[in-house]
């Protein structure tokens, strides 16, 4: 799955000037991470998703500057996502600039999932690589989440602040200074990448608004996103969206072909086609998710289980025995980090 997943060079602008600024190569730099040299001045090259996430580690550390991403994001030019971002910028609120941004983001880079979720009176804004192999990806998650953030700020003035904001990974700095830079509560450890607003904030309009044109534009972006699909196989969407599942409910045919927009008998045929099952290609998800959340949190073997749609923690031992070689406590314990992550829930944030 790691090797399909994809993101534009648009993504890189300004990262060669930060990285100078710092005594750093890009070109050297990108070269480590396998990035074409012709990606820093064209912006329509696809770096698969995985070489991207690691460039932006590694630049963190020749920086030697943990808040890279996070700084990087802050004055990103959005207008380097094209006609997305003038979608976007086009909506008639900021509601439905995060729902395009968040519908059409598969455009720019594959293999990710934003959302736009309400909750009572919350808003809650969710960024995250779908594929569990592709890590760490810390500053990855800070540049998004700093993007996205930069786009409300845009809409809702420079002085306001997020109800809260969370990260799947551990904190590289003191968690006091990002609560104290982000004037909000900061979680770390969380299921996602969040921010965290009033649902009332969606009704603001865009500065830029033009109803016209954000329709226009948005029917142009729906028809690439047809395109774009089409031209992947049945098995790899099912993937992504099974991992896209994950959390939100029951995963299965009748959630999975719903998400893809087909009847469970047109995906079951589709399958069929191209000689994969169902069964197969939910197994093999929930077994290299199941490594991931085994070496990267501190998860129950039994939350595992339940999180992953197992009926129990037996039937998850049983399931990961046969597809890893190893039961997933003593896997946990020969491939735990030195320092394991802290768990947090979704409900935390929200």
């Amino acid at each position: 799955m790691t090797a399909g997943a994809t993101i534009s060079s648009a993504v890189l602008f300004g990262f060669q000037d930060r990285l100078g600024a710092r005594g750093v190569d890009a070109h050297r730099l990108g070269s480590r991470c396998h990035v074409p040299v012709e990606a820093w001045s064209n912006d329509s090259v696809e770096i698969p998703l995985s070489d991207f996430v690691r460039l932006l580690e590694l630049a963190a550390d020749e920086s030697a500057n943990p808040a890279f991403g996070w700084e990087s994001g802050r004055i990103f030019n959005f207008h380097a996502f094209g006609d997305l971002a003038q979608a976007v910028l086009e909506a008639p609120t900021l509601g439905a600039g995060l729902a395009t941004f968040s519908r059409y983001l598969q455009l720019f880079q594959t293999t990710s999932e934003m959302r736009l979720d309400i909750n009572d009176r919350k808003a809650v804004v969710t960024y995250r690589i779908l594929d569990p192999e592709i890590w760490p990806r810390q500053q990855d998650a800070e540049f998004s989440i700093s993007v996205i953030l930069a786009l409300i700020q845009h809409v809702l003035g420079t002085d306001w602040r997020p109800s809260a904001v969370g990260f799947e990974h551990r904190a590289s700095r003191p968690e006091q200074s990002w609560n104290e830079e982000i004037a909000a509560e900061c979680i770390f450890g969380a299921e996602a990448n969040t921010i965290v607003l009033p649902v009332g904030a969606l009704d603001c309009p865009m500065p830029s608004s033009n109803r016209a044109a954000w329709r226009q534009r948005s029917y142009k972006l729906g028809r690439a996103l047809s395109e774009h699909e089409l031209a992947q196989s049945t098995a790899a969407r099912v993937s992504e969206a099974i991992y896209a599942c994950f959390g939100h409910g029951p995963v299965n045919q009748i959630s999975v072909a719903r998400r893809l927009g087909l009847s469970r008998r047109s995906l079951r045929r589709k399958m069929k086609a191209e000689g994969v099952t169902f069964s197969n290609v939910l197994a093999k998800s929930r077994l290299r998710l199941a490594r991931r959340t085994l070496t990267r949190t501190d998860r129950s073997l039994a939350q595992i289980a339940l999180d992953l749609g197992y009926s129990d923690q037996s039937a998850f031992t049983r399931a990961f025995k046969i597809g890893g070689g190893l039961p997933p406590g003593r896997y946990r314990k020969s491939h735990l980090p030195d320092a394991p992550r802290t768990a947090v829930t979704d409900s935390q944030i929200s």
